[in-house]
């Protein structure tokens, strides 16, 4: 069918063809490709719904690249227009010409003017292709034989009509999932699925938002009789095709809170003086099995996801807390990673088996650093492992060098956490920062991670890659033209960016008031990292190869290349090369790329409205902070708590103002506000709803009051 389409678009792209009605345009089609009418039929059914051609007048069709149309993404701006993001250049749309489109919505857009590459082109949007959500969460509110629900998503401004027959006991001012039945015109009708409940009612806020990203938090029963189902210890005829390194001492470090611990480490040194690094990971695949119940309901989630003090696991607790938990005093299976490293910090000589460990010691990162840091008290408790420990920092730091040496962006960026209380209100919130601690297990499960990805692009078998391409150019001359415009000076190839070139940016501002706002905006023009079936590299890291192998309890690529791993070490070559294991690979990749960004979304989304909810106990006080984006509308903060609010431009009174898109800069006569400066800001107010807070501002911190 795909190639089909191809063959008609080709068709259609290189010469206006319209017909009256489908029928008779695939008469034309399939005489002129010598194809069978009706899957010509089917194929052009297909396209429509694509938006690949259009019905520009009543029965008549014509590909929308002959008629000049684009595709896009809506993007609400809160006012009376709003965006569709296009590869081209964004669109601006009047509120007049959206056609019910809400924000997400991804549309067939009619250029009204402005030429491709001008940002400033306008458009009409003439057809909804896919909706962002089938499902909306609202407030409900009861009127006599009916109600109606108050969409708490931004863009979607009307309210939703629910008759009697779909208010499904659904009470006044109860937070309700509703699903649209019809949104031809006016006032969209729908229906009350779900209802959540009191919105004051502890739990319901973030119950909201994990429907609003289709979150699935509650394990089908099958799945949960088959985790019940799975033993809670060892077999002994697990013993006898691993090797047996309980003997080991290996242990884990993690978070004080972590419960699902998939990765442990041990250090010695050989008779050549060489590092002898093990990670081992807890052997996931041993107990999900591939298309099992449990594996289905995996692959759909692809990931833990962790928020405030909770979290939404992968896997059901039996395995993810139990028997794949690398738990101390206790034997576990693992694929463990037993590397070879010299006093380069290069990998001379690796190996991955099966094995069976028993961890000595469940440590943390605070513990680890006391440690490092030569506080004796913990020293002398962990007298046994300490110089085990302060050799892994050893290496940590000679492999932290290497790849400082390849061109590894560190970015140098804040990152909180919000702190709350028994009845889930924020009460604080904190940042947290790398430490040397954390750095020991950064920089292991990287390079095992490496060498995992290597070995199997090497054997050219069918895997799942961590790949982060190299930048846009396009993105990269904005960039440079924004430090440019900070008075950064560099000497770079624009036409081919390496890591290094950019990491010798990173280090000439790393003592500057700028240095927070050019981390953030390099970040943002870099691409974001994916999962691929191609071994494309990691710009980030400046490494050739790489993968995510090291958290098969949380992450579905990571189980997934788990049993790909295991079957070549059992010699299943003719199943891992399979075309049934090759396409697996590919929509493993695909879904874990897309729920891993869902989830991060969600993860977000959670953050910022806790934020804006502790934010709301201080309006009308004043704050400083740091402008760390600015748009036409206006500029966002970063307080020094990390908290993020708006600066309207409606609300900048002194001045007009004119936005300058190639500095990001708002200037006007007297005034000018850029990325980098820091002000001082008072809250106006908080919208819990769309997770905004709005600003005003006080006074730059270079100008008196």
């Amino acid at each position: 069918m795909e190639n089909l389409k191809k063959e008609l678009l080709e068709v259609l792209n290189k010469k206006f063809i319209n017909h009256k009605g489908l029928s008779k345009l695939a008469d034309i089609l399939s005489s002129t490709l010598k194809k069978d009418k009706e899957e010509v039929m089917a194929a052009l059914v297909e396209l429509e719904k694509e938006g690949e051609i259009f019905e520009f007048t009543k029965h008549k069709y014509a590909s929308s690249a002959s008629l000049g149309l684009v595709k896009g993404k809506v993007s609400y701006s809160g006012y009376n227009y709003s965006f569709v993001l296009n590869e081209e250049g964004d669109i601006f749309v009047q509120r007049k010409n959206l056609l019910n489109s809400l924000d997400g919505d991804y549309v067939l857009v009619k250029i009204l003017s402005g030429e491709v590459g001008n940002k400033k082109r306008e458009g009409k949007v003439l057809k909804i292709l896919k909706r962002s959500d089938d499902v909306i969460i609202g407030t409900f509110t009861r009127i006599k034989s009916y109600g109606y629900v108050r969409a708490d998503k931004k863009g979607f401004e009307k309210d939703i009509f629910i008759d009697t027959a779909n208010i499904n006991g659904a009470k006044d001012g109860d937070k309700v999932v509703v699903e649209l039945v019809n949104f031809k015109s006016g006032n969209p009708a729908g229906k009350v699925t779900e209802v959540i409940g009191d919105p004051n009612e502890v739990g319901n806020d973030i119950k909201c938002l994990l429907k609003q990203y289709k979150i699935i938090d509650k394990f089908p029963q099958g799945v949960l009789e088959d985790a019940n189902n799975i033993p809670q210890e060892i077999k002994k005829e697990d013993y006898k095709h691993r090797r047996d390194l309980t003997d080991w001492l290996t242990f884990t470090i993690d978070g004080q809170d972590a419960k699902d611990l998939d990765d442990a480490i041990s250090l010695t040194r050989d008779n050549k003086g060489n590092y002898v690094l093990g990670v081992h990971i807890a052997d996931v695949g041993e107990y999900v099995r591939y298309d099992s119940r449990i594996d289905q309901s995996a692959f759909e989630r692809g990931t833990s996801i962790y928020f405030l003090n909770q979290v939404i696991p992968m896997l059901p607790k039996q395995l993810s807390n139990g028997i794949c938990s690398l738990n101390p005093n206790v034997d576990r299976l693992a694929l463990s990673v037993i590397m070879k490293i010299d006093a380069s910090g290069s990998v001379v000589e690796s190996e991955v088996f099966e094995s069976i460990i028993n961890s000595k010691y469940r440590l943390n990162y605070d513990e680890v650093l006391e440690v490092i840091e030569g506080n004796s008290e913990t020293q002398q408790r962990l007298k046994d492992i300490k110089d085990v420990l302060l050799d892994m920092y050893e290496l940590s730091q000679l492999l932290d060098k290497k790849r400082r040496e390849l061109g590894s962006l560190d970015f140098d960026l804040p990152e909180s956490k919000v702190i709350v209380d028994d009845q889930n209100k924020p009460i604080d919130i904190v940042k947290r920062s790398t430490t040397k601690s954390t750095k020991v297990i950064e920089t292991f499960m990287v390079i095992a991670n490496e060498v995992i990805a290597k070995k199997f692009e090497d054997a050219k078998i069918p895997f799942v890659y961590r790949v982060h391409e190299k930048p846009d150019s396009e993105k990269m001359a904005s960039f440079f033209n924004f430090i440019s415009s900070l008075g950064v000076k560099f000497n770079l190839d624009k036409k081919d960016i390496m890591p290094t070139d950019l990491q010798k940016i990173l280090k000439s501002v790393a003592d500057l008031p700028i240095a927070t706002v050019v981390n953030m905006i390099m970040l943002r023009s870099l691409k974001k990292a994916k999962y691929m079936e191609k071994c494309l590299g990691h710009f980030g890291l400046a490494l050739t190869y790489y993968c995510h192998f090291t958290s098969p309890i949380r992450r579905y690529p990571d189980l997934c290349i788990h049993r790909i791993i295991k079957e070549y070490l059992h010699n299943n070559i003719t199943y891992i090369t399979s075309p049934k294991m090759k396409d697996f690979v590919v929509k493993s990749s695909m879904k874990s790329s897309e729920m891993e960004k869902n989830a991060e979304d969600v993860e977000r989304a959670i953050t910022d409205y806790k934020k804006c909810e502790y934010m709301s106990q201080f309006i009308g006080e004043k704050f400083e902070g740091i402008i760390n984006g600015v748009n036409a509308r206006g500029f966002f903060v970063e307080l020094d708590n990390t908290c993020e609010g708006f600066v309207s431009v409606s609300t900048l009174n002194d001045d007009f103002y004119d936005f300058d898109e190639r500095t990001l800069t708002l200037s006007g006569k007297k005034n000018m506000y850029r990325i980098g400066e820091r002000v001082v800001v008072e809250v106006a107010d908080c919208n819990l709803s769309e997770r905004k807070i709005n600003f005003e501002i006080v006074k730059k911190l270079n100008q008196k009051k």
